[in-house]
């Protein structure tokens, strides 16, 4: 059965020309480095055509430094992988479509929120955000087995889907 993240990227990503996947976070805070642990899943599991089809970049905690690589490229979809609580179980993904025009301070943090305007400013892309709810941000602990399988599921259903296979 499709969970709710998945049914919105398969419809949102349909039509898609260049995808970029940007992953986040801080590798030494455990859970933090979700985003950078999926960065690094795709990049062993894409084939040869998969990533002529997206690229996958891994910005750590410097997300403003990527601006002017993300322009260049010039996708048309862009999604950043993050760990983000939302108050739900460890492990939980969400996925939502940010819209930088919309003023959405409190959602988005500030320093992330300035970086989606410089973006919007500069590109037309369309942005998501996939958040997975951490269980722990310990420092030098590592990831916890429930957000590593997490990201292995986020990796698989990418993977299908820029292989056009039916996921």
């Amino acid at each position: 059965m499709k969970e709710k993240w998945q049914s919105i990227l398969k419809k949102e990503l349909t039509g898609r020309d260049k995808l970029i996947v940007l992953g986040t976070g801080n590798a030494l805070k455990a859970d933090d480095a979700a985003g950078l642990l999926v960065a690094n899943l795709l990049d062993k599991s894409l084939n040869r055509f998969q990533k002529s089809r997206i690229k996958v970049l891994r910005a750590y905690e410097i997300i403003d430094l990527y601006l002017k690589k993300i322009k260049r490229i010039k996708p048309s979809h862009l999604i950043i992988i993050d760990a983000i609580d939302s108050g739900r179980k460890p492990g939980s993904i969400i996925t939502i479509r940010l819209d930088p025009v919309k003023k959405r301070k409190k959602k988005v943090g500030g320093n992330f929120y300035n970086f989606l305007e410089k973006l919007s400013a500069a590109s037309s892309c369309k942005i998501y955000l996939m958040g997975i709810q951490p269980e722990t941000l310990d420092f030098g602990h590592p990831i916890t087995p429930v957000i590593k399988q997490s990201c292995r599921q986020i990796t698989e259903f990418i993977t299908q889907l820029v292989s056009n296979k039916p996921v």
